[in-house]
Order: C-alpha cells, then structure tokens, then sequence
C-alpha cells in the first residue's frame, strides 16, 4: 500500500485530490452502484478533510479508503429504506462511453467494471460487499481490511469466503477476449436493427430460453415493474418497447461498463441504456436490463 507522509496538510490537498480521486470514486461506485452518488461521496470527503488531515497518518490510501467505506455503509443504510418505496425493480446506474476520452476519463472508464458485477454486488450486505471489493477488486490485506472494520483477520476472510460461495465471480468479472468483444457487438448491432425495425422476429434465436428482463423506470416513466422471464414474453416486451419508441427514438452502439450495449435518445436527450449478459458457450442472451429511470441517465447529457 501506498504512504503518504503530510508535512503541509492545506497545500498539499490538491495532490491528494489528483493521486486518489480514481480510487475513491471506484470505492464508492462499486458499493452504491451510483456514478453520481459516487461523485458526491468523494467530493465531500475531501471537503471534510480540508485542514484536519493529522501528520500522523502514515498509510494515506488506507485512511481514506476506510473513511470512503464507512460513508458508503451509513449511505447504503439510508438508501436500503428508502428501496422500500422504489417503484419497481432497481437497478445500478451505468457508465455509458459516448465520445472519445479525455485522458482522465480514460484513467477512469479503465478501471469501470462490468454491469454484472453491480447486480451481484446489490445481492450482498453492506459489510460483505465492502470486504469482497477491497480484497477481490482492490487486493488489500485481510489484515488492513481487518483494521478498518476493527475485526480480526480470521473474521475478513470468513466474510470473503462467504461471499464467494454466495456469488458467481467469474460471471461478474467476464473479460472478453477481443473476438468475443467482436461477436458481442455484431449482436449488439443485429440487436438494435431488430428493435428499431420492428423485426422483433430476427431476435428469436439470440436469446435463451429462459431469458430474463429487468427494466428500471423507478416510477418516473413507463417500465415493467416486475422482471419478466422467458423468451415468448420477453420478446413480447420488446415488440412493445419498438413499437412506442421507434421511429422517433433512436437506438446507438455504445460501451456499457466497458461491454457493447445500447444507448436510446429522442431528439438528442439519453432516454434510456440497455445491457445483457451473455451466456458464453452459445453467445445468445441470458440477461437484458433496461435503464430508463431518467434520474440515472443525467450525466449522459453533460
């Protein structure tokens, strides 16, 4: 782990914010599933340290990564009671990749996970996720992970070990080989021609039998409350879906959590992501989540 030794606390908080604002924001969005949420946790953290970062402090990521945890914990705390009244089924907030990167962003999309790993992350605990990311994601000790949940390192890996007997990893992590991530966007592309055609019929044999959709209006616009299952419905849904959004709508190819997805906009404004998971020996789709909550969508008309 990385020290850092604070001589000038007050000058020194630009560096501070320039070397751990990637990591922080990583931290926080892996835990909230919220770009946004992410974005805000980090910028208050800083503020919250300006001027009262001690000498003393000879592990600096540390310190801030276990301050990061214990605000995603209080946050996940609120934000649990408050899924008691989301309208539907919720899911995380994508990272969509529309234009080229900065070189910052660059930094940032790298280190983006993919869509599957925040689904399974909202399967756990507060305290279960926040071990697994900084040992799986992270690499950190079970010792230092010990330390900043004052429990003993017999305890963590208990909790880890849990953890990945609780959730499929390999599943979460998926990293496409480059012809993998080849064929995914042919499919993605075949995909959106069928849903913006109305040739719903040219998706039947991409999708498994037991094919699941998830949408997430949270109650602002029109989606399917409850997940739908099977290939007839789904595709059911999604002849709906191409008939009341197309032709006004219009469906693009993007980078989904660093995996080829689908961008909807009406006259220039995002109204909505879509994403999938693949089953990997037949390459047909297994999982489709529809993001149209509008609230999620804010930072890709920024």
């Amino acid at each position: 782990m990385q020290s850092f030794t604070m001589d000038h606390p007050a000058t020194n908080m630009e560096d501070l914010y320039t070397s751990y604002k990637l990591h922080l924001f990583s931290i926080a969005y892996r835990m909230l599933g919220s770009r946004s949420d992410a974005e805000d946790m980090v910028q208050d953290l800083f503020i919250s340290i300006h001027g009262h970062i001690h000498e003393n402090i000879h592990n600096i990521k540390s310190y801030l990564s276990k301050m990061m945890i214990n605000r995603c914990l209080n946050e996940l705390k609120s934000a649990r009671r408050k899924r008691i009244s989301y309208v539907g089924h919720w899911l995380p907030e994508p990272t969509v990749q529309i234009n080229e990167d900065s070189p910052l962003e660059s930094a940032e999309r790298h280190d983006t996970i993919s869509y599957a790993f925040l689904i399974l992350m909202d399967k756990l605990t507060p305290l279960e996720r926040a071990v697994f990311i900084l040992r799986e994601v992270f690499a950190y000790e079970h010792s230092e992970i010990g330390e900043m949940f004052n429990k003993t390192e017999v305890n963590c890996r208990k909790i880890f070990s849990r953890v990945k007997k609780k959730v499929d990893v390999s599943s979460a992590k998926q990293a496409s080989t480059s012809t993998r991530l080849v064929e995914e966007k042919e499919l993605v592309s075949r995909f959106i021609s069928g849903i913006s055609n109305g040739n719903i019929q040219s998706l039947v044999d991409m999708l498994t039998e037991d094919v699941i959709l998830i949408a997430d209006g949270g109650g602002k616009v029109s989606a399917a409350i409850q997940p739908i299952y099977r290939k007839e419905r789904v595709l059911k849904l999604l002849s709906a879906l191409s008939q009341s959004r197309f032709p006004a709508s219009k469906a693009q190819l993007v980078e989904v959590n660093e995996q080829p997805g689908v961008l909807l906009s009406q006259d220039g404004v995002p109204t909505g992501v879509i994403c999938f998971e693949w089953d990997e020996p037949t390459m047909t789709i297994q999982r489709i989540y529809i993001i149209v909550n509008p609230d999620k969508l804010q930072h890709l008309a920024t």
